[in-house]
């Protein structure tokens, strides 16, 4: 059986890539810093599929404990999806009312986390048949198709951070035959998102999972994605 881990597995799009990997045969591991209903039901219904870890992408010993863990139950990883992100309603301010250090744990969600994952978990990666690396990016941290804002310092920065990120990993994972591909998953009907959002996060989750999949093993291939399979500018 394959293995996945998906952080941010607790709510919004996180729980429905848990779902959409479940329904794919996978054996899921979840992270994310609290439990929700949602995780419960899944817990339940997939016969042993499925553990949870109450973790933060901000701890870095916390990460370490959990991967402990997973090498523990798992001997390999093919996929860790880092879906765990962070968007703040001060982001929303403009320069003469932005909270510059305020904008710091966001910046450590959103940039560090998925590169403390990568680093805890590489060892699973390597041995792994799939050797997916995916980061959830967005719209946001594309130089050239960032919808225009003139606010989002802190979010769209962290999202630009983590495309040249995975830009770097990619480098130097490539020897080894692992995959790193960035997602723009849409505006998602999630509680990030927002009511008034066009996307049912079930299809960007569908979407992703189904893009990741037919480009495993392409390591020449474009890094840069929207969920329904169409390139993303940088």
């Amino acid at each position: 059986m394959k293995n996945a881990l998906i952080t941010g597995a607790a709510g919004g799009l996180g729980v429905c890539l848990v779902r959409e990997y479940l329904d794919r045969g996978y054996r899921i591991f979840g992270l994310d810093i609290a439990r929700r209903p949602e995780t419960e039901a899944l817990l339940a219904a997939s016969e042993g599929r499925y553990a949870f870890f109450e973790a933060d992408v901000t701890d870095t010993a916390a990460i370490e404990e959990v991967a402990q863990r997973v090498r523990a139950e798992a001997p390999s990883l093919d996929i860790l999806v880092n879906a765990a992100g962070l968007f703040r309603p001060e982001s929303e301010y403009l320069l003469e009312d932005f909270d510059v250090d305020g904008s710091m744990h966001l910046f450590d969600v959103n940039a560090l986390g998925p590169l403390r994952m990568a680093k805890a978990f590489i060892g699973l990666l390597r041995r792994g048949e799939d050797k997916l690396l995916v980061n959830v990016s967005s719209e946001a941290g594309s130089m050239t198709s960032h919808a225009e804002y003139i606010q989002r310092y802190d979010y769209c920065m962290s999202k630009a951070a983590l495309n040249i990120q995975s830009i770097i990993l990619q480098r130097y994972l490539k020897p080894e035959g692992i995959r790193v591909l960035l997602f723009h998953p849409g505006w998602m009907h999630t509680p990030m998102g927002g009511p008034e959002a066009p996307i049912d996060p079930a299809d960007a989750a569908r979407g992703i999972a189904d893009v990741a999949a037919g480009l495993r093993g392409r390591l020449d291939s474009y890094m840069y994605w929207n969920y329904n399979g169409t390139e993303r500018p940088w």
